[in-house]
């Protein structure tokens, strides 16, 4: 298992392929083991995953873990690997990181791919997951939440096992920090500098995360933008429906290639 230093900490990550790096980039918790179906698109591309700093195999370092402080991490490990633009593919919060690293560091992003991703968190149900989720971790109970990610989150049982081992495995404080940092993260007011391509992709039950887009396309004004429903399914795409999520990832990803 391939393993860099970033900010004080040994980290682990994984790659298959070659071609335009995509960057997938996992909510709190979940760890590399969420983009399992994901390693196909190693056919094509360089896919890169990364746990977090405190998640997976990854050591805690430091005491905290903040959006930026991840982004930082993706930015090292960029580095490490030499490689000069990557596209960066964010699930849920790991959305906020990808935002957060396009917009710092614009001149290494080819774009930003958000599956169920959003600029801040400003609805009443989506506050209330992230509530949850540091009341959880504040007590530790991360074999609940083990149970609680690994079966939404799929239908396999080597891969429900595979996330909930990365979520047993990871430190309840650090995953409780980006629980925090992600409910109280906000790159509204950055948006309209953003100028990479954005893809939005939203599952169809995943209504009340909906609004969202509204927010990119009125604030990111100057970045080339989509958006992508997938039915049938609610704010778990890349984990339920791999097939559909994998497709419109290749498609994007094949555009940037390609120059459009």
């Amino acid at each position: 298992m391939p393993f860099f230093q970033s900010q004080g900490a040994v980290l682990h990550y994984q790659k298959w392929g070659h071609g335009l790096p995509l960057f997938f980039i996992h909510p709190p918790a979940m760890g590399a083991a969420t983009f399992y179906e994901q390693r196909k698109l190693g056919k094509d591309f360089q896919v890169v995953l990364l746990d977090a700093r405190g998640h997976g195999f990854s050591q805690a370092g430091k005491g905290s873990l903040t959006i930026s402080e991840w982004a930082q991490d993706l930015y090292n490990l960029a580095d490490e690997l030499r490689l000069d633009k990557v596209l960066l593919c964010g699930y849920s919060s790991g959305g906020s990181v990808a935002l957060e690293f396009a917009l710092t560091w614009p001149e290494r992003t080819a774009g930003v791919v958000t599956a169920g991703g959003f600029p801040e968190v400003c609805s009443t149900l989506l506050q209330e997951e992230f509530e949850a989720g540091i009341r959880i971790t504040e007590k530790g109970w991360m074999g609940l939440l083990a149970g609680i990610l690994s079966f939404s989150n799929s239908t396999h049982e080597s891969h429900r096992k595979a996330i909930a081992d990365t979520i047993r495995n990871s430190s309840a404080p650090l995953v409780r920090s980006l629980y925090t940092s992600g409910l109280f993260y906000s790159c509204k007011n950055q948006l309209p500098a953003l100028k990479v391509p954005l893809l939005l992709m939203y599952g169809t039950k995943d209504w009340y995360v909906h609004y969202y887009q509204y927010l990119f396309y009125k604030y990111a004004i100057q970045a080339p933008k989509d958006v992508v429903m997938v039915s049938g399914v609610g704010h778990q795409i890349p984990t339920l429906k791999p097939e559909e999520y994998n497709a419109v990832v290749s498609r994007f990803a094949k555009q940037l290639e390609a120059g459009g």
